[in-house]
């Protein structure tokens, strides 16, 4: 049997993450702030504060990568780091008051594009999407 490569599930959701983040980021652009900007902000925001591995793990980047990223939060006065006073490498990270007002007024922004994406879509059949992708994961976790 031939391999179809726009029948594969991985692909197929590729696609479609893709065009979802960049619609996302789109919304986002015209307030000054990337996806990814917006996502770090959420959950320091949730979290209150959080160190820099942890907010690593969280958005399921490189530690590099959020280091940078925090650098330009930090830079656009956003966050501030906080060194443990336990253990020096320990790096927390907390809102300013800028960061804090910023991602209060742009929390409705993620609310409102889930509510987009989903809309038409019955709950009966947001649940089995939910079981589906979890049964996908499981199914290739190591």
């Amino acid at each position: 049997m031939f391999f179809n490569l726009n029948k594969c599930v991985g692909h197929i959701t590729e696609n479609a993450i893709k065009q979802i983040s960049e619609a996302f980021g789109r919304r986002l652009q015209n307030v000054g702030i990337t996806r990814i900007q917006w996502i770090a902000l959420y959950y320091v925001k949730t979290k209150g504060i959080i160190s820099q591995r942890d907010l690593s793990n969280l958005m399921n980047v490189k530690d590099s990568s959020a280091g940078r990223l925090i650098d330009r939060l930090e830079r656009d006065g956003l966050i501030q780091r906080e060194r443990n006073d336990l253990d020096r490498r320990v790096i927390f990270i907390k809102l300013t008051v800028k960061g804090d007002e910023l991602i209060t007024k742009l929390m409705p922004y993620g609310s409102k594009f889930n509510d987009d994406l989903v809309a038409g879509i019955d709950e009966e059949d947001m649940i089995i999407y939910e079981k589906v992708l979890n049964k996908m994961l499981s199914n290739i976790k190591e």
